[in-house]
């Protein structure tokens, strides 16, 4: 038995190559693991694969059994394949014999009626994510034989005996004394679940972690208790649930700042007092590092309270906040602090903001920005994807915080009207539909939802380069004038500008043009032609053959000389 386990648990380590099931016995398809030690596993039927579609294959209770007779020879069946039933919408049960020692990833994922399961004694290996998606799942046990895994007190899950870590729970799970850790993926039964009746969880004394992504999307989670004992919250432990409260004990040391991402019913925020290292301090619905004043932990009711200086990746990510008034004692805003807030409208940002950094308010639904003299840095794609966002204000003291060769401010602003910035700014210039580097005269950031000219302005600071993703994502651009000056137009700069239909340049020499400067991308059910194909290049008097002969520009199948001179 002992070399059985040993082949078995070596296959499992294997990247998973089989194309087709090796045969079919009573209606459950097998592979063989080894013709020597005569094995096999359990796994799907090779013939029913259309991905993400549900499955008809095994239904109601599955029994497997201990052997398997097939071509004159008897298998031992000593494991559960990757992927085995996973996608069954009909299946309520497998009973698994005593001689599985090994489930794989993805099992029994993702079917959706399956009630009850019982995981037999000699299974020494098996992977928490094989039971992801299973909401009707209420009956979880482990064969009391098992010495790697147990269900103690009823309790509705598997726990690693020698470690006290509640490894997969579900829905009826309660538990119990004596639990240390509740692992990664714990909960990963109940992910999405929409349709299955809300309820709550209570985290025991003996508990101290809870790890990354224990309680991530268990849409059915009203609501979690902590009792005093508890240490630390991993990364998104309980992301995108829709609990309304949250009470830190007094013991906790150690909170993620993703613990509670994307808990967008997230209204009640409170530490207890005599935490040593976080608080929420004024009432404010927050957790706050008290050492740094750092707030890592926001929601839809939180109030910034006045000594923060330091607002954290995703604090409030996803949240439904409306409103924000920033203090006067905030310095920075870390990187995706505000993204996807889709109740957030309009943001005023002060002065003594010194840094916002990248994506802090990327793809929300903020329709105007004014952002204060004083802020000195602002990071890449600040805003990009604010689908919504239509008038920016920068500073005169506005720089950026990385090179802008990695991307723009506002890519995929697709109704961005205009961009506001002080003349006496030293590094950048806006003439209300580009933001130019003055020193390297690039095109940073582009905009328009008809019309966009790119050469407006005085003529020492006509653009020599359109940047790297200076325009993508401006969807309802329809036409853009390039001035005389430009030479280069570099990577992605007009990436996915779908509605282009007139491009106009005024350079006498062909600018150099980066492959995919005016690439699409390529969505399913979306039928546009290349752009290349039905956009309009519009060039100077006596230089058509120039055009049609460059890189790049040849590629245009509609170009044409302006008969008058620009």
């Amino acid at each position: 038995m002992k070399k059985i386990i040993f082949v078995c648990l070596l296959a499992m380590l294997l990247p998973y190559m089989a194309l087709a099931h090796d045969f079919i016995v009573d209606g459950i398809c097998y592979n063989v693991v080894s013709e020597e030690d005569k094995c096999c596993e359990v796994t799907f039927n090779s013939d029913e694969q259309p991905e993400n579609v549900y499955r008809k294959f095994y239904k109601d209770v599955v029994f497997v059994p201990e052997k398997v007779n097939y071509g004159g020879k008897e298998y031992t069946v000593i494991a559960i394949g990757e992927g085995a039933f996973e996608l069954n919408d009909e299946l309520l049960s497998v009973v698994m014999p005593k001689t599985i020692v090994s489930i794989g990833h993805d099992a029994f994922a993702n079917c959706p009626k399956l009630k009850s399961l019982t995981i037999p004694e000699n299974v020494r290996d098996l992977q928490n994510f094989s039971f992801r998606g299973l909401p009707s799942l209420e009956h979880l046990a482990v064969d009391e034989k098992n010495e790697f895994f147990d269900s103690r007190e009823g309790c509705n899950a598997i726990i690693k005996t020698n470690s006290n870590t509640l490894y997969v729970g579900c829905k009826a799970t309660v538990i119990p004394d004596g639990i240390k850790v509740i692992a990664n993926g714990a909960f990963i039964t109940c992910f999405g679940g929409r349709d299955i009746e809300p309820f709550e969880i209570t985290v025991p004394k003996s508990v101290e972690v809870i790890e990354h992504q224990a309680f991530a999307g268990c849409f059915p989670l009203k609501a979690v208790n902590f009792a005093e004992g508890l240490k630390k919250i991993g990364g998104n432990a309980f992301g995108a649930t829709p609990i309304k409260r949250v009470l830190i004990p007094a013991s906790v040391t150690e909170i993620d700042p993703n613990a509670f991402v994307a808990c967008d019913s997230l209204k009640v925020i409170k530490v207890k007092r005599g935490n040593k290292v976080y608080d929420s301090r004024k009432g404010c619905n927050a957790i706050i590092e008290s050492e740094t004043d750092r707030l890592i932990v926001g929601c839809t009711a939180t109030e910034i309270p006045e000594g923060v200086k330091i607002i954290a990746t995703n604090a409030f990510a996803k949240s439904a906040i409306k409103e924000v008034q920033f203090p006067s004692s905030l310095e920075l805003i870390e990187f995706s602090a505000f993204w996807g807030c889709m109740e957030l409208k309009k943001v005023v940002i002060p002065g003594n903001v010194k840094v916002i950094e990248s994506s802090a308010f990327s793809a929300s639904s903020i329709e105007e920005v004014i952002v204060e003299d004083g802020v000195e840095k602002i990071g890449v794609e600040v805003f990009a994807g604010c689908r919504k966002l239509k008038s920016v204000t920068l500073p005169v003291s506005f720089e950026r915080k990385k090179d802008y060769r990695f991307s723009s401010l506002f890519r995929g602003c697709r109704e961005l009207e205009r961009v506001r910035l002080g003349n006496d700014n030293e590094t950048y210039y806006c003439n209300g539909s580009v933001l130019l580097e003055k020193e390297t005269r690039t095109v940073i950031d582009g905009w328009g939802i008809d019309q966009c000219y790119v050469g407006n302005g005085f003529v020492r600071l006509k653009a020599k380069k359109i940047g790297r993703r200076a325009f993508e994502g401006h969807e309802l651009l329809a036409e853009v004038t390039l001035p005389e000056t430009l030479e280069e137009i570099d990577e992605r700069a007009f990436y996915d500008c779908k509605a282009l239909r007139l491009i106009v340049c005024k350079a006498q020499v062909p600018p150099l043009l980066a492959d995919d400067a005016f690439a699409t991308s390529k969505r399913m059910h979306d039928h546009t032609l290349p752009l290349q194909e039905r956009a309009v290049v519009v060039v100077p008097k006596g230089t058509l053959d120039a055009y049609r002969n460059a890189p790049g520009w040849k590629e245009f199948k509609h170009i044409r000389e302006n008969e008058l001179s620009f």
